[in-house]
């Protein structure tokens, strides 16, 4: 069978496994899903987004957070294609996921020079849990990936505009590459011809002075600086006990040795070294995944396959010169660097998404384990069918426990409840003259979402972190619990009430309705004036 219908046999299985039951698997509508969709399709359709501005290009401020506006844009192609559901928020970015099989094929067999090792690379990206998990929630960092690889592939094919263009676009796709493109480009002086290097060193300082420009605007640190390690209350205080402790045990007398010991420095380098750690533990990488569950929520499992393990210590082996060794060390570079931008970030370490670039020298160095291993086993042929066979059986079980068990696993971290009650109020509201909902949980971009309402008319009634007083008959509350606030005397018995569920019952209110969340807990319950 020939290498290409190979490839495409594997695409087709990347795509099955990013888009079976695509919209109801994962669990929950993520609030960035819904908010991604929803203002990419109200700034294609209006050509303005949610505060009035014209064809935003650099961001959406959705809380001082400036996120890329471009995912935006692909998210909301869906809607055009499949209407307002799920599946159509989250398809663009999965077929995207799919598509990755192919640029990392591309580069495999450059790098390793060997087409049975780069369809083998492309299969593990195919089937690899944290890949699929990412693709499937609609994750900007797999648009970004995507372009990341193919920029590589560009380098090393010389092709060095089309890869220059490509580097440059990932800054506008997700923020953790610009810092990593930089970091990419420079090394590559040393493995391209010698007539290119000019070209890429001036591409590499270019690069360097571009994210330096970046981290200046606004948009460009204001995602950094509310998850920044050096803005963390809880490491600063940290930092600063330990140094005080340590100091005074050494004593009065020993001043200048304690502060050559104990100071900032050491103590947050110390910090961030126990972070950067975290994304190689073992225990993170096969048998459960730590951080982030909106992003990756499958109990009992890691990111990777515990085969990998194998092929990873495979490619300890020396295979002759058959590889250059400098294509090696660059993959091995790669890996050391990807964590670099997650790093320097707080809360739900080891992040999962922002780690997402450590995928790509993962899937590498695990084909030249494959490699490694076809050098020792005369009867190479059977090796291939024994790996796929051993890594079949772990998809299975990966599959069991993210089709049946992930729905369940903190299930309030994936806004469990708020499609939900989006979708009984737009279903009901005509039974009622008023709706009062809270204005919290993005629940006015749910309701607006599947209500398909992209009127520009609401263009500019929308304020800083989405939010908006009303939509048609819908009034959005500032609090969490619209009946402590609400004064009986002003409610009409025709009136629908939607309230946090763990807020108190108030006197005078009958509830009608509620929605728990798969983990038990009650999202919201819906309640009318007692007659």
């Amino acid at each position: 069978m020939s290498t290409k219908f190979i490839l495409l046999g594997i695409f087709l299985l990347a795509l099955v496994l990013r888009t079976m039951n695509l919209g109801d698997l994962p669990h929950g509508f993520f609030e960035e899903e819904v908010t991604n969709a929803y203002v990419g399709r109200f700034i294609l359709q209006n050509g303005k987004d949610l505060y009035g501005n014209m064809f935003p290009l650099l961001y959406f401020d959705k809380f001082h957070d400036y996120p890329p506006v471009l995912p935006m844009y692909i998210s909301g192609l869906g809607t055009f294609l499949f209407g307002n559901t799920e599946f159509a928020a989250r398809f663009p970015i999965a077929s995207i996921g799919a598509l990755t099989i192919y640029p990392v094929f591309g580069l495999a067999l450059i790098l390793l020079g060997n087409a049975s090792a780069a369809l083998f690379a492309s299969f593990l990206l195919a089937i690899l849990p944290w890949h699929i998990v990412l693709s499937r929630t609609g994750a900007e960092g797999v648009v970004g990936l995507f372009v990341y690889i193919l920029a590589i592939n560009w380098i090393f094919r010389e092709k060095l505009r089309w890869a220059i263009v490509a580097f440059f676009l990932t800054y506008f796709l997700y923020p953790s590459f610009r810092i990593l493109v930089p970091l990419t480009v420079l090394p590559l002086i040393l493995l391209v011809g010698k007539s290119y290097r000019k070209t890429i060193a001036i591409a590499g300082i270019g690069f360097v002075l571009f994210t330096a420009i970046v981290s200046m605007t606004v948009w460009g640190r204001g995602r950094f600086e509310q998850t920044s390690v050096f803005k963390s209350t809880e490491i600063r205080d940290r930092v600063v006990f330990l140094n005080t402790y340590f100091s005074n045990d050494e004593g009065t007398d020993q001043v200048r040795l304690a502060r050559m010991f104990h100071n900032k420095g050491i103590g947050y380098a110390r910090e961030i070294a126990k972070q950067y750690m975290s994304y190689f533990s073992p225990s993170h990488l096969f048998y459960e995944a730590d951080g982030q569950p909106r992003y990756f929520n499958v109990p009992q499992n890691g990111l990777l396959y515990m085969t990998m393990a194998l092929l990873f210590l495979a490619a300890l082996i020396p295979i002759g010169k058959s590889i250059r060794p400098g294509y090696i060390a660059y993959v091995v570079y790669l890996l050391i660097i990807a964590p670099i931008p997650a790093v320097l970030t707080i809360d739900f370490v080891p992040h999962a998404h922002r780690s997402i670039m450590m995928i790509l020298p993962l899937v590498l160095i695990a084909a030249y384990g494959y490699l490694s291993l076809r050098s020792l086993i005369p009867q190479y042929r059977v090796l291939p069918i024994l790996l796929v066979f051993l890594l079949t059986l772990e998809l299975i079980y990966f599959w069991h426990g993210y089709d049946r068990h992930s729905a369940s696993y903190q299930s309030v971290l994936r806004n469990d409840g708020d499609k939900e009650v989006a979708r009984y109020v737009l279903a009901h509201e005509n039974e009622y003259e008023r709706v009062v909902m809270p204005m919290f949980a993005r629940l006015p971009v749910y309701y607006a979402y599947f209500s398909g309402n992209y009127s520009a008319s609401l263009a500019g009634q929308f304020r800083n972190e989405i939010k908006i007083d009303r939509i048609g008959k819908v009034e959005f509350f500032t609090d969490w619990c619209p009946t402590k606030y609400l004064k009986p005397e002003e409610i009409t018995t025709n009136t629908l009430i939607v309230d946090g569920g763990d807020c108190p019952g108030q006197v005078g209110y009958q509830e009608i309705d509620s929605f728990v969340r798969r983990d038990g807990t009650r999202a919201y319950k819906l309640l009318i004036m007692k007659e």
